[in-house]
């Protein structure tokens, strides 16, 4: 018997066996079991998630018999044996007319299909229309199908599928029941083929099978070509490096190397790298892509911690990444990445675009000991996590009783505009409070009252619910208790937030000067006639 591509042997024939897609499985069910058929459905999704094998399910649970041939109306679970299952399995079952949009767009060859549509079936239940690619469809061509979409015979069914939804006419999309197959992750598919291999009875590495679940993009037919491809390429067996070489794939390892390398600054032993793995045949779109996905894992690790429950095999690393790192270098890394990938085929090749996209990465992010300077205007070595911190011994004091901060009437009548925000930002104020606190500057303090201005510009934030939350926040730091008296003009020069504005027009500027004096940014304008976008420059912040 000849071989049978796993792609075909393994395509479900029941709604059970369809992975990934239970939204819309389970719509299909319900309504083939409650009788609420819709005369025509619209399956959109990417290449190999499953839209034509949908189609043919609905079409066998449309028309099944039964195993003992005595039913009636459609059901959820087509028994497969009846001779209406069997037909449609082997591609033969009269009333299931199959077209390829992308090959039948014209007028005529429409009207021509169409016009079966008022004949009953032959054998089956339903005469059911699958019409695959119909964005392929020509404007007359969908016009002349539109009449027949619109007040269809109750013996017909159409189930119409496509890549590319947004080119239908919203006449035709408006007369579907319509539902969106999602891409497979790759640990899902990587699940599947383990189950097809395992039932193959072929031996195999589980890091090979997720080489391919990553390479497939979701789709569960690709995958399994590629299964088919690497059973040829590992003479029977399925072997991670193998796989590797087959797909020129870049095992991780390598990927953790080369972002070693950037956060050390060092350029020699990037290219190199680079080197090596071009003697390798590795594809370098492959390795930006894998590459951007593990800056996503060590965003991830930042932003919310491993997640133990799914450990990846370089979890370990990915947390010094994540130490290492500063959150904005790691957004910089993988944008610089995405990008570079994009650009790869504007670049004189791929391995010249790939080193260029690296050199770039090591150019502007700084890892948290990378010992260069920041664009900021900063230092190198590690954060200055008490920047911010200031020193306010002068106005506050610590009770014995609650050691939380008291602010001495004594004291607070020599505050000055600076203090009084420096006294502010130590607070934890949120909602309302905050919103009026940032924008107040220290007027006077005359016995408990305490006179605050706002500027013009902020008047509305001068309102009794905003004044009264403020004042519930501060009263415990004061040893009497306070209240506040709010007035209105000036230009807020003393505010925390007038305060703030200053540091980042700063650290703007300092910014701006980094990169203008940058080395590498000028051999760009003069080799190249670069011109920097300083409306494109920001400070970095850790």
């Amino acid at each position: 018997m000849s071989h049978q591509v796993l792609a075909r042997k393994w395509r479900p024939r029941q709604f059970a066996d369809v992975i990934g897609q239970e939204h819309v499985v389970r719509a299909l069910a319900n309504a083939l079991e409650t009788g609420r058929i819709h005369h025509a459905y619209l399956l959109t999704g990417t290449r190999g998630v499953g839209k034509t094998t949908l189609a043919r399910i609905l079409a066998k649970a449309l028309n099944c018999l039964g195993a003992d041939g005595t039913a009636t109306t459609p059901v959820a679970v087509p028994c497969g044996v009846c001779a209406a299952c069997t037909a449609i399995d082997a591609g033969r079952f009269v009333d299931l007319l199959e077209v390829d949009a992308a090959t039948n767009t014209k007028v005529d060859e429409m009207r021509e299909l169409l016009e079966t549509a008022q004949y009953r079936p032959v054998s089956g239940r339903y005469k059911v229309y699958i019409i695959d690619e119909v964005h392929m469809l020509s404007k007359s061509a969908f016009n002349a199908m539109l009449k027949t979409l619109e007040e269809p015979p109750s013996h017909v069914q159409f189930i119409l599928a496509t890549t590319d939804p947004q080119k239908l006419p919203i006449t035709v999309l408006s007369r579907c029941l319509q539902f969106n197959l999602k891409n497979l992750p790759p640990p899902l598919i990587a699940g599947h083929l383990t189950k097809v291999l395992t039932a193959e009875g072929v031996a195999f590495e589980a890091p090979a099978l997720d080489l391919i679940g990553r390479a497939a993009e979701g789709s569960a037919r690709d995958s399994l070509s590629l299964l088919d491809q690497a059973i040829a390429y590992g003479a029977g067996s399925v072997k991670t490096a193998d796989v590797a070489t087959m797909l020129g794939a870049l095992d991780q390892g390598y990927l953790v190397s080369l972002l070693n390398f950037v956060a050390q600054r060092n350029a020699k032993a990037l290219v190199a790298e680079v080197e090596s793995l071009a003697t390798r045949s590795i594809s370098f779109d492959s390795m930006l892509k894998e590459l951007a996905s593990l800056l996503t894992q060590v965003a991830l690790a930042q932003q919310i911690g491993a997640d133990d429950t799914n450990a990846h095999p370089h979890q370990a690393e990915i947390n010094a990444f994540a130490a290492r790192f500063s959150v904005d270098d790691v957004q910089l890394l993988y944008q610089i990445a995405v990008l570079g990938r994009r650009d790869l085929a504007l670049a004189p090749d791929e391995q010249s675009g790939a080193t260029m996209t690296l050199l770039r990465m090591l150019a502007f992010a700084k890892a948290r000991d990378g010992g260069s300077a920041d664009p900021s205007g900063g230092s190198s070595g590690k954060p200055e996590s008490s920047e911010k911190i200031v020193t306010v011994a002068s106005v506050v004091t610590q009770s014995a009783a609650s050691a939380s901060p008291i602010i001495a009437d004594v004291k607070i009548a020599q505050l000055a505009d600076q203090t009084w925000s420096q006294f502010i930002a130590h607070l934890d104020l949120k909602g309302l409070s905050a919103m009026l606190a940032r924008q107040t500057s220290y007027e006077s303090l005359q016995g408990k009252t305490l006179t605050l201005q706002v500027p013009l510009s902020q008047k509305h934030l001068a309102q009794p619910r905003y004044i009264d939350s403020l004042q519930t926040e501060i009263a415990p730091h004061f040893a009497d208790g306070v209240q506040l008296n709010i007035t209105i003009g000036g230009a807020g020069q003393g505010s925390l937030a007038a305060a703030e504005a200053l540091e980042d027009n700063e650290r703007q500027s300092r910014a701006e000067e980094s990169i203008m004096q940058d080395p590498f940014v000028r051999d760009m304008e003069i080799e190249f006639g670069a011109t920097v976008r300083r409306d494109s420059i920001r400070p970095l912040t850790h």
